[in-house]
């Protein structure tokens, strides 16, 4: 008898670019995926553990550190790693741009120097670091020889083209056999969107584009308007009104954009904006400035250009793959108003995105395509929860309420779930900390914060008490499952808060605080055999008011990552306005 067992197949995936002995590292957010046998076994960002939004520059260790951790295994029991960058492609797009001739001869100098021997090589320091891509993987790898003291020479290194990682990202977790795959962002390794085919676990690219970028001129309008995060602009462009703004320099069905007008480079240091912008729009609003009327009818053509030219690169895709199976990723894929629209356009059958469709979620399409390149098949597989994260038993979270001597109460599910909704009920605001932590920047129902939707002052309240952001910013409801009919035009299973759906005019006036003035609210519904204690609460506190329905909010204070941890919660707890904390069994209130 063979009683041989097969080793399993363990692929690690990062996104993000290591910042150390370079300037400055880039803007795609750190985070680490770990798949068993092309399975997930964990997911996380980076910025959940050192407690520094987006950790832009960090290298993943925690994140990694964890996903190991989660699977019993070193560094050294990985069968590869696999980068969400392909540093060499993006130079060869580079190249290719413009000015070719130019731009391969200093390529070339690049090259021969990074050969030579003797002083002749400290020229390097001397050209830009997109101008070694090889300098730019070794200093990925560093992170892993100084963090966790371990030579991974003899691993597979691979290197992911980052809308390959998207694209991946997408596609393998959608549960789609047959989909069309399209990717947006600002820009990485020189491109901004792509439409991909999958088919029978296969990805294949149609068209590469880096003649507009709806990422960049969201950012750019983002910082020029010096609001507090680029989702501030989806809820102000529901106050303004059509303005023309981008009428002369933008053609969505031609897909053109006046870089000139919206790119960088910067005016200054972390703006994100070209001088230019300034000549256009006039003067930038100050961070402390009013929000005018022009600033909403800004924000209300920003978002009209996002879907004119979301809506003709999506009809462009459908043309090519003949398929209305969608699935989208990348940083506008999280644009939710796009989406919502999409879903109820009648233009396609099936959609799906990834909830942590931005610049970390390229790690977990870096696993998949590294898992694929030591010669294995993939299937795709539906993704059914977020819940990927770092999770703490009861007796973890008692040692960190004992620690700073914090009076609880620890109860069982029932009364738990009881006793939250009451709380709800009497108008407080609850911080709801249960289970493994989401995957993405929507909380889900593990790291959330929690309210009545039924008094539209709770918006003002919990923002006064906990958020303190813009006051015209939507909060966002969960719901069961079986509501979103009841509530929502046009409801398709949307699990995670990604998009938005018009609300029922009958009711408007039962969920107030969940209504954002255009009349939508981005719901999350939720599946007992997903989240079951969350969907129990959201239950209960339905038969005890007649509304199914609970505001919810990320376990977060302003400009700081969603709480990671018990120690982050009590601290966020004490220093805010929460009334409750309700963090595994048990419950502490003020």
């Amino acid at each position: 008898m063979n009683t041989t067992t097969k080793k399993s197949v363990y692929v690690l995936g990062i996104s993000g670019k290591f910042a150390s002995g370079v300037p400055g590292g880039d803007a795609h957010h750190p985070s680490a995926a770990l798949l068993k046998d092309g399975e997930i076994v964990a997911l996380a960002s980076e910025e959940r553990f050192v407690r520094v939004k987006y950790a832009i520059g960090f290298f993943p260790y925690h994140s990694i550190k964890f996903c190991l951790d989660t699977a019993g295994i070193s560094i050294t029991d990985l069968d590869a790693i696999a980068w969400s960058n392909n540093p060499y492609l993006a130079t060869e797009r580079w190249i290719k741009a413009n000015n070719r001739f130019i731009k391969r001869t200093v390529y070339n100098v690049a090259k021969f120097l990074h050969r030579s021997k003797n002083g002749i090589r400290k020229g390097l320091n001397f050209l830009d670091i997109s101008l070694k891509p090889w300098q730019e993987v070794e200093n990925e790898k560093s992170g892993f020889r100084s963090r966790f003291r371990e030579n991974i020479d003899h691993i597979p290194f691979f290197c992911i083209d980052h809308h390959q990682s998207h694209a991946a990202s997408a596609y393998y977790a959608s549960g789609f056999n047959e989909a069309t795959v399209i990717t947006w962002d600002g820009s990485g390794d020189g491109l901004s969107a792509t439409i991909s085919h999958g088919k029978d676990g296969k990805l294949t690219v149609l068209e590469e584009r880096n003649d507009f970028s709806i990422g960049e001129a969201y950012w750019a309008i983002h910082r020029f308007l010096q609001l507090s995060d680029e989702g501030s602009l989806m809820g102000l462009a529901g106050y303004g009104k059509p303005a023309g703004t981008f009428d002369k320099i933008t053609d969505p069905e031609r897909f053109y954009m006046d870089f000139s007008k919206i790119s960088r480079p910067s005016v200054a240091p972390g703006v994100g904006y070209c001088e230019e912008l300034t000549r256009w729009l006039g003067k930038p609003r100050g961070e402390e400035d009013e929000i005018e009327e022009w600033h909403k009818n800004v924000a209300y053509d920003l978002q009209k250009l996002v879907e004119d030219f979301g809506f003709a690169f999506l009809k462009r895709a459908l043309n090519m793959t003949q398929c209305r199976n969608v699935v989208f990723a990348g940083g506008v894929a999280l644009n939710a108003t796009m989406n919502g629209k999409f879903a109820r356009s009648g233009l396609i059958d099936n959609i799906f995105i990834q909830p942590e469709a931005g610049d970390a979620g390229g790690s977990l399409g870096a696993a998949y395509m590294g898992y694929i390149q030591l010669g294995y098949e993939l299937k795709p597989k539906f993704m059914e929860h977020p819940y990927w994260g770092i999770g703490f038993t009861d007796e973890q979270i008692q040692n960190a309420l004992d620690i700073v001597k914090v009076k609880y109460r620890k109860l069982t599910p029932e009364e738990l779930i009881d006793k939250v909704s009451d709380l709800i009920m009497q108008g407080k605001i609850v911080g709801w900390f249960q289970g493994r932590a989401e995957w993405g920047p929507r909380a889900l129902g593990a790291r959330s914060i929690l309210a009545d939707p039924r008094n539209r002052e709770m918006l003002y309240k919990v923002n006064a008490a906990v958020k303190y952001r813009d006051g015209w910013r939507p909060f966002a409801p969960s719901m069961i499952e079986e509501a979103a009919n009841d509530y929502l035009e046009g409801a398709v299973y949307a699990p995670f808060m990604i998009m938005t759906f018009p609300v029922k005019e009958e009711k408007k006036n039962e969920i107030p605080a969940v209504v954002h003035v255009d009349g939508t609210t981005r719901p999350q519904m939720v599946r007992r055999s997903v989240n079951p204690l969350y969907y129990d609460l959201i239950k209960r506190f339905g038969e005890k008011t007649g509304t199914p329905v609970i505001m919810n909010t990320s376990f977060n204070l302003k400009g700081e990552p969603v709480v990671n941890s018990p120690r982050d919660a009590i601290r966020t707890f004490f220093s805010s306005g929460l009334d409750a904390l309700a963090m595994g069994s048990f419950l502490i209130e003020k």
